[in-house]
């Protein structure tokens, strides 16, 4: 009886010590991506992404596009974090929706479509230009089933859908984190393999933790069934 709350009391540790580290992780890139994002507001041509766009940055469409796509991308991620607080939902409903309608009109208006857009002219040949197209119909994709199933009034499904378009608003940080380490590992095509790695990965973590947090009701509905 005692090994067995030792070990419970440990497993719970270490999931809050896993919570944390996640926590610290979207915290801090979050933060580098913001500080990185804010100078391009300044709207100077002599930023490095823009330098290495000149072609394009003479193209009208393409700089809309390309301002709307950071404004809606930074938001919909600055806003996403204090959804995942059950305390807001429960004692600020009103704040709750005020951000959640803030997130999707960010992604479906904004950051979903000109993403798309800008895939065309992405580095990375077709394979580079596809994984971001992908990345942009699925990220479109989850945000609006999201919609839908509150919409519906069914909240798990609207929680699991909107946790999957997070997912792939994050692939923003972990994209940059597979490109840094596929850089310093020599590997080839660092560029494409980190735009497949960023939400392929995040996906999947996703449905991971939909998975793990289904666990209980999936035990009792076990044991009902017995």
């Amino acid at each position: 009886m005692f090994a067995a709350r030792l070990a419970a009391r440990a497993a719970t540790s270490a999931g809050w010590g896993l919570q944390l580290l996640f926590w610290l992780f979207l915290l801090g890139t979050t933060a580098l991506l913001t500080e990185n994002t804010l100078p391009y507001f300044s709207f100077a041509r002599d930023l490095p992404f823009l330098i290495e766009k000149a072609a394009q940055y003479q193209d009208a469409v393409w700089r809309v596009a390309f301002y709307v796509h950071i404004s809606g991308g930074l938001l919909c991620l600055l806003v996403a974090l204090p959804q995942f607080s059950r305390t807001l939902l429960r004692r600020a409903p009103r704040l709750h929706r005020a951000l959640g309608w803030t997130y999707v009109v960010s992604v479906l208006g904004f950051a979903a479509p000109t993403g798309m857009y800008l895939a065309i002219f992405a580095k990375g040949g077709m394979a580079g230009r596809l994984g971001f197209i992908v990345l942009g119909a699925v990220f479109f994709y989850t945000t609006w089933r999201g919609l839908e199933r509150v919409r519906a009034r069914d909240f798990r499904g609207h929680a699991a859908w909107m946790i999957r378009s997070y997912a792939m608003a994050a692939s923003a940080l972990t994209f940059r984190v597979f490109h840094l380490l596929l850089f310093v590992l020599g590997v080839q095509h660092e560029y494409e393999l980190s735009i497949w790695l960023s939400f392929v990965v995040n996906l999947a973590a996703a449905e991971l933790f939909l998975f793990w947090r289904a666990r209980p009701a999936r035990s009792l509905a076990l044991g009902d069934s017995r």
